[in-house]
């Protein structure tokens, strides 16, 4: 047979031994051929980047980053670059550790995995070649569509006995059936948890190669987009993220469909359709909240003085209504910093769990706190010492449970049920997070250590009604003019505090005004206290050392 001319796809280690098996074997041959002529990895070519317009399909595909992500607009080309990308990996870049080293697909569904990613890119598209495939090994998940479960890659030339294997996944399988398995790469497509990435991560803790690890998808779901954007803004080292941008691929698309599909997409949705900007929560409330302006290190967090002290907690006991208290300072100038938080999704906690941790909390930050006679006290033994001083506040809580404030009260946290005037609460942190014209600062700060805070403040939005296009209804359901209550409770005591002293005196009142004013509960509890005073040491007042249990 004619001497086949070996491509420039085969690395210079490799072209001896490519020219001796095209010489024994017709179909390799052939093979190499169509891969000099063009059909083979080059009929895509990614297009250069262009950073200034979010276009950055060729850094991704060249890319030898260990975790990498394609993060775009609708048809900008992300299936099409990491299908070209997984192609180089497993034929041209990465050689097999072992016999069916698995690389695995992962997306949302078997559709998007099967139909698109290999149906339509890998195999359709010729990025993985026919004859790089070893037919008699795969094994089907629907012959009938032409869904494969795994597909075992022909050994490398040069590698007897190794050879890759691409598996087939969906997130539908659940963390579960990513758990325990040794991979050799992977490829997400379309937006995932974060705990499904972290485990399949997991699973290249033997066989880490570079720009083995990446992921493409359009960040159309918000509760999917947080965790990237965290990341992003301080990745681990060695993680890149590349843009798409859908108007660049123009010339890959139907004439006219750009325009079609512009016509119809939200202008809050454009961004994240058309370059891949993060999806943003529709009808958010706190629409100013900017974590680069409004969230601060704790290392800034300095208690200037004449500072003046207060809490907000909204009960709760599970994952969907975890309990959430806040602290926070105001400073001479009404402007505050929320400085902490705890959080406890637990089912098995008492309230005096809760009160342990809040005290525990509270003389970490250097409250007023003091030790009582268990004689003549309930546990934890130890209260708030409010008396007498204008630095300390209450704990505004949520009003609705009066039981749960009084046994707050007697346990020795001094707690008054917040104002719980919504519309009003909103409006008062929505003043608070603009700028006060003296400082050029936000009024209100939040220490980056109050995780589930910021999270929540970026996800507290109105509720929606059912749109007409979304289901068979003649007159579509209008939501009320309500938050949404899912994810709320570090924002609700967030707005419990705040509302409750936005019309208060900078100061706090005396003793004997304090407990005319306060809640009878609430003087309950400082009889209580002032009866066990001179059996009781103060602690605690000197100690401004962060707390670092239970964050």
């Amino acid at each position: 047979m004619p001497q086949t001319k070996t491509p420039s796809v085969i690395p210079a280690h490799l072209l001896d031994v490519a020219a001796e098996i095209a010489a024994e074997e017709p179909a390799i041959a052939d093979w190499l051929t169509g891969v000099e002529e063009g059909w083979f990895l080059r009929d895509f070519v990614p297009r250069p980047d262009r950073p200034e317009v979010f276009d950055e399909q060729a850094g991704f595909c060249f890319n030898r980053d260990p975790v990498s992500f394609l993060i775009g607009g609708n048809a900008a080309g992300t299936t099409e670059a990491a299908a070209y990308k997984t192609a180089n990996y497993l034929l041209r870049d990465q050689p097999p550790p072992r016999k069916n080293t698995p690389f695995w697909i992962i997306s949302n569904t078997y559709d998007q995995v099967c139909d698109v990613c290999w149906l339509e890119k890998l195999e359709g598209h010729g990025h993985i070649p026919d004859c790089e495939i070893n037919w008699d090994g795969v094994s089907w998940l629907n012959k009938a569509k032409g869904w494969p479960k795994s597909v075992p890659l022909k050994p490398w030339p040069g590698r007897p006995g190794r050879n890759w294997q691409i598996v087939f996944k969906s997130y539908e399988q659940g963390r579960r059936a990513l758990q325990a398995s040794s991979i050799g790469g992977f490829w997400f497509s379309e937006q995932f948890p974060l705990p499904l990435f972290l485990e399949t991560l997991r699973g290249c803790r033997e066989c880490m190669f570079p720009g083995g690890q990446f992921a493409e998808f359009t960040p159309v779901e918000p509760e999917l987009s947080l965790w990237v954007e965290a990341v992003m803004e301080d990745p681990p080292k060695g993680w890149r993220f590349y843009r798409a941008n859908t108007e660049e691929n123009e010339v890959n698309l139907a004439e006219g469909w750009l325009e079609q599909f512009l016509s119809v997409i939200p202008e809050e949705m454009r961004d994240s359709r058309m370059t891949g900007a993060l999806a943003g929560f529709e009808g958010v409330i706190y629409q100013s909240f900017m974590p680069a302006i409004h969230v601060i290190d704790e290392k800034h967090i300095l208690f200037p003085s004449g500072a003046y002290h207060a809490m907000g907690t909204d009960w709760g006991a599970s994952i969907e209504h975890p309990h959430a208290t806040i602290w926070a300072y105001r400073d001479g100038m009404g402007d505050w910093v929320i400085y902490d938080e705890y959080w406890s999704a637990s089912q098995n906690k008492i309230t005096l769990d809760h009160v342990t941790e809040v005290l525990a909390r509270c003389e970490a930050w250097g409250w007023p706190v003091e030790e009582l006679d268990p004689k003549d006290s309930k546990p934890p033994h130890k209260r708030l010492r409010l008396e007498n001083t204008a630095s300390y506040g209450l704990n505004y809580a949520d009003p609705s449970r009066p039981g749960e404030i009084n046994e707050w009260n007697v346990r020795g946290i001094p707690t008054a049920p917040a104002r719980n005037a919504i519309f009003e609460g909103i409006d008062c942190v929505r003043t608070l997070l603009g700028v006060n014209p003296a400082t050029r600062r936000p009024r209100l700060l939040i220490s980056k250590n109050c995780k589930h805070l910021i999270q929540e403040i970026r996800k507290y939005r109105w509720m929606r009604g059912r749109r007409p296009e979304q289901g068979n209804y003649l007159n579509p359901k209008v939501a009320l003019a309500q938050p949404l209550k899912r994810d709320d409770d570090c924002a609700d005591a967030l707005r419990y505090l705040l509302f409750s002293l936005s019309q208060a005196n900078r100061r706090q009142p005396s003793s004997v005004r304090h407990a005319a004013r306060a809640p009878k509960a609430v003087q309950l509890a400082t009889k209580a206290a002032g009866r066990t005073r001179q059996s009781s040491r103060s602690i605690g007042q000197g100690n401004r050392g962060m707390f670092k249990g239970n964050r």
